[in-house]
């Protein structure tokens, strides 16, 4: 087994192992966890949802008796009557007596639930009627009747503003002669804390419990503050979600109530199940203990089969890199990659030391070389010299055009090779073109006519070198050259929201559109200074972005306008 496994390419090896351990780890751990995450979800859901629907049902139970409590105090036959005597004669002595009746009519009702902060009825003509152990426990009466005038009737819940009650309300329809005419309205206000401490007093739990409506919470408990943002479930059914409230996980359960329109939820934070945690996170830190001891057992024993022979050549290369290239590896090691590299090392070493050789026998001729070239290197300094000479040599004979053309000439040339900046001023480019100008005016006499315009404004204006004169030598190359008559070549410069515009025209014979297409990819060079259009348009795109750069307007036969665009900067 062992030379067969020493003859693996060390890839394999590496990937035997990782691939063994990866399965041991990928099984243990996804039963592992998907056993221990199914059976806490599974528990945390069905404790949280048993104990809401036990719950929900005993208090829709008891709302659905205060229901038929006010249903039973607005049909009662003394309270009809005695309403009635008060909406008929307010302000008698009888009037006084029948109030004092009425309420202990009502306190008589009132009494039958503890729950029960007070009971109120509202007259015909506004005057409320209360009793009950907190009269202070009252709901808006303006909210009341507009919520009441939408039912015929029947009983509405509705939260009381600033306490934490609700309270059940009902319009008082007469029973006399089944004419349901309007004689009140009955408002029954119930103390949720005393509601849920006596109704839901078998669990401790339930005191997180929040009932809501018509996006409102109608309860919740004085040590919670919820916001109705964090109930975003209200409707038909029940279920369960898990919601980040203030920053921490909660199990929401909710339920609808079967009979209203509250909705019951029961808030569970996930730290209240910490106990159940435990055994889960002992029982994963043995599992990791076991496969970290594996892991490391297999891993140090793959680890030097495959480190003993790479530290040999790692020794080896040391002393080449001390500048020893004469020693070998005597060992010969297995037939996987090591063993290959410790061959090509050796492979190597050989053919470093005939390049040694080679090397040195080339840095001579390259030195020959290299003099030489230095020796028929032309100065600039002597070209400019020897045209000065010329210039003066000319006007002492009187010769005016060869004067002017080799003081041109000189200028151009220092003024191209003198500054090695890629950024000049207009005023320095444009003394490249007028020298170049002087010396073709020579050339083509009267047939050249160059002009230029706005130039004083923009002369500090700074542009990379060499951008207008080639472009005012391809006019005259492309265009007075293949044309008899006066080539005009004008030049004017603009600007146009903070960019400088640059326009070169002629009055040539322009350019045809397939000729046109190959400058802009720049199959077509320029046939004298080998700067083509091509090559000024792709050094100002990469100077200063792709919204800048040269287009060409021309038409066969009239001409040809090319405009560079740039932005306008100045020293």
């Amino acid at each position: 087994m062992k030379p067969f496994y020493s003859n693996f390419r060390i890839k394999n090896k590496i990937f035997s192992v990782s691939l063994l351990l990866l399965m041991i780890f990928g099984i243990l751990g996804l039963i592992t966890f998907q056993y221990f995450t199914s059976l806490y979800e599974k528990r945390i859901y069905e404790e949280s949802a048993d104990m809401l629907q036990l719950s929900s049902s005993i208090v829709d139970k008891e709302l659905n008796l205060i229901e038929e409590l006010s249903f039973q105090v607005s049909t009662d036959t003394f309270v009809q009557n005695y309403l009635k005597k008060i909406n008929e004669n307010r302000f008698s002595f009888e009037s006084y007596d029948t109030k004092t009746r009425l309420l202990e009519r009502l306190l008589h009702y009132a009494s039958t639930r503890k729950y029960i902060a007070s009971m109120q009825i509202i007259d015909l003509h506004g005057e409320k009627h209360t009793t009950g152990f907190d009269t202070s426990l009252e709901n808006d009466e303006g909210k009341i009747k507009r919520v009441l005038s939408e039912t015929n009737g029947s009983n509405v819940w509705t939260k009381i503003e600033g306490k934490n009650g609700i309270s059940a309300a009902r319009t008082i329809r007469s029973k006399e002669n089944l004419s349901l005419n309007n004689i009140g309205t009955l408002i029954i206000s119930i103390d949720m804390d005393t509601f849920v401490e006596e109704t839901l007093n078998f669990s401790p739990d339930n005191k997180e419990m929040v009932i809501t409506s018509n996006h409102e919470i109608f309860y919740q408990s004085d040590t919670s503050n919820w916001e109705m943002k964090d109930f975003a479930v209200e409707g038909n059914g029940s279920g369960y979600m898990t919601t980040p409230i203030d920053g921490k996980e909660y199990l929401l359960t909710y339920a609808h109530s079967g009979f209203s329109q509250l909705t019951y939820h029961h808030l569970l934070p996930y730290g209240d199940v910490k106990k159940q945690t435990t055994a889960i996170k002992i029982i994963m830190i043995i599992c990791f203990v076991l496969m970290l001891s594996l892991t490391i057992l297999l891993s140090q024993r793959a680890a030097k089969n495959i480190s003993k022979p790479l530290e040999a050549l790692s020794s080896q290369m040391k002393r080449v890199e001390e500048g020893d290239f004469s020693e070998s590896l005597k060992n010969k090691y297995h037939n996987d990659e090591v063993g290959e590299l410790h061959d090509n090392f050796q492979l190597m070493l050989n053919r470093i030391n005939e390049l040694i050789k080679e090397n040195y026998t080339k840095q001579l001729m390259i030195q020959e070389t290299e003099y030489k070239a230095l020796q028929a290197q032309i100065n600039p300094h002597f070209l400019y010299n020897t045209l000065d000479s010329i210039n003066w040599l000319a006007k002492m004979q009187k010769q005016e055009k060869i004067s002017v053309m080799a003081d041109a000439l000189g200028n151009m040339m220092r003024n191209i090779i003198s500054k090695k900046d890629p950024m000049i001023t207009i005023k320095e480019e444009l003394d490249i073109v007028r020298n170049y100008i002087t010396i073709q005016k020579y050339r083509y006499d009267h047939r050249l006519n160059f002009t230029l315009s706005n130039l004083e404004d923009y002369e500090m204006g700074e542009i990379p070198k060499l951008s207008i004169q080639p472009i005012v030598e391809n006019a005259i190359q492309h265009g007075l050259e293949e044309m008899i008559d006066e080539c005009r070549i004008h030049l004017d410069i603009s600007e146009t929201e903070g960019n400088l515009e640059i326009k070169v025209s002629d009055n040539g014979p322009g350019i045809e559109k397939s000729l046109l297409d190959g400058i802009y990819q720049g199959d077509v060079r320029s046939k004298s200074s080998g700067i083509g259009l091509n090559n000024i348009h792709e050094r100002i795109k990469m100077m200063f972005g792709e919204e800048y750069g040269i287009t060409i307007e021309s038409e066969v036969g009239r001409g040809t306008t090319v405009r560079i665009r740039l932005p306008y900067i100045t020293g």
